[in-house]
């Protein structure tokens, strides 16, 4: 029952996130079920709406610090009278420079952890294309039934 339950609100989830054209909070959310289900070890249900919590939460921060950064960008354009420039590549540039040897190291392991995690996932993505592929079946049938969201 549990499987079964989780499967229709991941299901739900997805084609929603799927139709609002946010594909990367589908990502998001099988990160954050993925997590849940094999590390902190909770069932498929809990792990799903973690997922879910997961992806609404980048949502909100991602759009949150989008208005902050454009409502900078406004302020500084009407006191000065013209828009800011920064040049992207020297900052980074610039950052690079000043890690330690140490920070690097890390950065590479972390990145090494990120590939590992994502060629998991791509696995579990792949297990897991068959039942995708008859929830959006019973997705369709329900919207015979239901008529489409709007």
């Amino acid at each position: 029952m549990d499987n079964l339950i989780a499967l229709l609100l991941g299901l739900g989830v997805a084609y929603y996130f799927f139709s609002k054209g946010t594909f990367t909070l589908i990502i998001w959310g099988l990160i954050g079920y993925l997590v849940s289900l094999n590390y902190l070890n909770k069932s498929r249900t809990v792990s799903v709406i973690i997922g879910i919590a997961l992806a609404l939460g980048i949502m909100y921060l991602s759009t949150r610090e989008g208005f902050e950064e454009e409502n900078k960008s406004e302020k500084e354009t009407e006191s000065t009278g013209k828009s800011a420039h920064v040049d992207l590549g020297s900052t980074i540039l610039h950052a690079y420079r000043n890690l330690s040897p140490e920070q690097i190291g890390g950065m590479r392991r972390d990145t090494k952890e990120l590939m590992e995690l994502q060629k998991e996932l791509m696995g579990t993505l792949a297990e897991m294309k068959p039942a995708i592929e008859q929830g959006a079946e019973l997705l369709g049938t329900f919207s015979q039934f239901f008529g489409k969201p709007q």
